[in-house]
């Protein structure tokens, strides 16, 4: 079979701020270029944790940086509480309004209509 390499001149998958580790529970795809032309390598990677520069001496990784699908699948799950919440809050504020609105006009004196300008419906 040989020997071959595959390599990646711009490997953007894996960009984390200095300092950082590097976290992505999704799995993810990361295309190499080989050097047999004719192979194509494809790297599966999940449940992925490294931190190239900084460790300590106890091998305790950094604060971890969570890669974009990671990101993303905590937004979907966030999402939808704190637009219920804000539903929720929208709610209540009209119901302490109208309350209000009622408790302020329920002491109102009601002037009976002049009805002589109704035409009888029967």
């Amino acid at each position: 079979a040989g020997k071959h390499t595959a390599s990646s001149h711009r490997l953007s998958a894996l960009v984390t701020p200095a300092g950082k580790s590097y976290e992505c529970q999704a799995q993810q795809t990361i295309s190499l270029i080989s050097s047999d032309h004719q192979k194509s390598v494809q790297l599966l990677l999940s449940e992925v944790r490294i931190q190239p520069f900084d460790i300590t001496a106890d091998f305790v990784f950094s604060e971890e940086h969570k890669c974009p699908v990671d990101q993303r699948e905590q937004l979907e799950e966030t999402l939808p509480l704190i637009l219920g919440l804000i539903l929720g809050l929208v709610i209540v504020i009209t119901l302490c309004v109208y309350h209000i609105h009622h408790k302020l006009t329920a002491n109102q004196v009601q002037i009976p209509r002049d009805r002589s300008q109704y035409k009888h419906m029967g």
